[in-house]
């Protein structure tokens, strides 16, 4: 990732880091998370927790007794915070800074792993996510299950019109400069004190970008087709959709569900 890139997206989470901070405390693991989690990851097999801010799912995790958990944030300050409320708790988890594009871990050292909260399309450029898809196959072993969300572009009719609009403005290139590519958003949060970039896709685009980094898709639902989630998580992240995908081994494929 370009230090510039890079270097946005560590100053956007500087303002958030009270919100992420609330949600480790007071919101932990979503219904939908836990359903997943359960599903596909076992308690004594290792999990990367990426983008693990300032702990959320790391210590909702640790808790429900996956303790084999390791995080990793690009945000040294998101992490500063976790290293406290980890020490406080006494806990045993190791939370490391990184890029994802270039994880400090060596081939197939984890059993899964879970990009939550939309992460994944936090990073800018499809190039750059696809990269970022090969990284995490690279560290997980055979058979790894991958657990990640997205926002889809196309779910919403309050939306069609902004997205239409959209389109008009990047055919004339006169979209905000900020952004890389259609679909790009710089989102404010409620009180307008910080901005973050979010990259909505379709649901092609993510399956074709999973079919570039060699992942299989094995399931994959819209939270709220499944799940009525509590207020305080509605008021914390918008509708998303769960992709889980494996690292299938040659030969051993597995069908999508």
């Amino acid at each position: 990732m370009e230090k510039g890139i890079e270097k946005y997206i560590k100053n956007t989470y500087k303002s958030a880091i009270d919100k992420y901070k609330k949600a480790t405390h007071h919101i932990g693991l979503w219904n939908s998370e836990e359903y997943v989690i359960d599903k596909y990851f076992n308690k004594n097999e290792s999990i990367l927790d990426l983008g693990c801010g300032t702990g959320r799912t790391t210590f909702a995790l640790y808790k429900r007794g996956y303790t084999k958990i390791t995080g990793l944030d690009l945000s040294e300050e998101m992490l500063d915070v976790a290293r406290k409320i980890r020490d406080k708790m006494k806990l045993e988890i190791d939370f490391i800074q990184g890029n994802v594009l270039e994880l400090p871990f060596s081939d197939n050292q984890f059993d899964n792993a879970l990009f939550s909260f939309n992460g994944l399309m936090q990073i800018p450029k499809r190039t750059n996510r696809v990269k970022a898809l090969k990284e995490i196959k690279r560290v997980l072993k055979p058979d790894g299950i991958f657990i990640f969300t997205t926002h889809d572009r196309n779910r919403g009719e309050e939306f069609k019109e902004f997205w239409q609009k959209e389109k008009k403005k990047w055919e004339k290139g006169i979209q905000d400069k900020r952004l890389f590519e259609y679909g790009d958003r710089i989102t404010s949060t409620k009180n307008n004190n910080s901005e973050l970039f979010i990259h909505l896709p379709t649901c092609k685009e993510v399956v074709n970008t999973l079919k570039k980094s060699g992942f299989t898709l094995i399931e994959d639902f819209f939270r709220s087709d499944k799940f009525e989630e509590p207020k305080a998580v509605k008021d914390f992240s918008g509708e998303c959709q769960f992709w889980i995908v494996k690292n299938c081994v040659e030969g051993n494929e597995t069908k999508n569900k």
